[in-house]
């Protein structure tokens, strides 16, 4: 019995997986880096503090701009020059002896690496491959960026550890050349039509009748309702996710609970999120991309409340962390999913990378606000309350989302195309 080949989306979904893998542990092992830049710079911690939020800063910001080079112009020559980018900029942060040095090597050049090789990029490639199955298809981006957030923080650690800071650095740069670049070059397709293909490699009758051309331009986007409330819900996200990634272990030892408990806690909210970011996709392909993004929003909301209001019972904690993980990853998906059927597959880069930025104005908030709140009000519970509040209210608007495609018809081939 002759078996099916593998549909090539899945090989382009594999190739982004390891990108945002290396991208986004990268991004969040920042932290072990912390203690010895510092005594060997003779820098003070908000110095260094002030580089890492330029960084997140620039991230978000280079994010539309990204996203409209890949609409124009295709993904492989902006992934080709971002992976060389980010590989040349993580192995010269290794090489830096001042303050400066670090803005421009760290601060600027390597967020502009990880913006090109980053979830935006990703969703707009998959979303071109995928219709039926895109959901699942984007939910496992959240899986490998959950996973590069669990794995690369204790290699780094180690790294450090053993072969010195600067080393490590050089390390990871070598890693993103070795293995991204070959991915760019050999594997990575701009979309289905591009090898004679149609999206979920179904026949050209069951794949549909999108024209190759459809797309919206980004300016009209924002003037509709369904993209702010997208927007709108990943503010809430990022806002979240910042505010418990810089104070969730704070507010936990601060209720009692020892540090490694604290740790753990997160650890396996993290943990969990990879196994259910593709059950996420899976359903929503199956009952809708909208209804789940409400439940991971409203989910999430009263996980935040969870962690907050459970005192001195380390196994309720964990099991709240456990459970928990099942709304932490397929917002973007979902949203990136979403984006695609109303706005055209062939505008995701520009579209979705606008709203991302949204994400991250959400993620500088949180990650400030929730320490403001507590100098102010002597606890966490004011930012955690925020918090749930903006979730909750993101799940109510999320289901009044209009899914009907705003897309504008062309039939003219997309640059980049081989």
């Amino acid at each position: 019995m002759r078996t099916r080949p593998i549909f090539y989306g899945w090989w382009v979904t594999l190739s982004f997986m390891v990108m945002v893998f290396l991208s986004t542990g990268i991004r969040f092992a920042v932290g072990p880096f912390l203690k010895p830049i510092v005594a060997d710079l003779g820098l003070d911690r908000a110095s260094f503090s002030l580089v890492i939020s330029l960084s997140l800063f620039l991230y978000g910001a280079f994010q539309p701009f990204v996203g409209r080079l890949i609409d124009r112009f295709g993904s492989r020559s902006i992934l080709g020059v971002g992976t060389l980018v980010l590989g040349l900029s993580i192995a010269g942060t290794g090489l830096v002896t001042n303050l400066w040095q670090l803005y421009l090597v760290y601060g600027v050049l390597a967020a502009a690496g990880l913006a090109a090789t980053g979830h935006v990029v990703g969703s707009a490639v998959i979303s071109r491959w995928f219709t039926r199955r895109r959901a699942t298809a984007l939910s496992t981006l959240g899986g490998a960026s959950m996973a590069g957030m669990s794995l690369l923080v204790p290699v780094a650690m180690w790294l450090i550890l053993t072969i010195g800071w600067r080393a490590t650095y050089a390390v990871f740069g070598l890693g993103v050349l070795v293995l991204v670049l070959p991915l760019v070059l050999w594997v990575v397709r701009e979309s289905p039509e591009s090898m004679g293909l149609h999206p979920d490699g179904e026949p050209r009758a069951a794949a549909g009748t999108s024209a190759l051309g459809e797309r919206t331009d980004v300016a009209v986007a924002v003037q509709t309702l369904s993209f702010w409330q997208l927007a709108g819900g990943l503010f809430t996200c990022g806002f979240s996710m910042s505010l418990i990634s810089a104070h969730g272990v704070p507010m936990l030892t601060d209720h009692g609970y020892p540090p490694m408990v604290a740790s753990w806690a997160l650890g396996l909210l993290g943990g969990s999120s990879v196994g259910f970011s593709i059950l996420v996709g899976v359903f929503a392909d199956r009952f809708g991309r909208r209804p789940i993004l409400a439940w991971l929003y409203g989910g999430r909301g009263l996980l935040f409340a969870g962690l907050f209001l459970v005192r001195e019972n380390p196994l309720a904690l964990l099991a709240i962390a456990v459970l928990g993980g099942a709304t932490m990853a397929g917002s973007l998906a979902m949203s990136s999913a979403l984006a695609a059927e109303i706005f055209g597959r062939f505008s995701v880069g520009s579209v979705f990378g606008t709203i991302f930025f949204v994400h991250q104005v959400g993620a500088a908030l949180g990650s400030w606000l929730g320490g403001f709140l507590f100098e102010t009000s002597g606890g966490y519970g004011a930012a955690f309350s925020v918090a749930a509040v903006f979730l909750l209210a993101a799940c109510v608007v999320s289901l009044t989302i209009d899914e009907r495609p705003r897309i504008v018809r062309r039939f003219s081939p997309v640059a980049g195309g081989g």
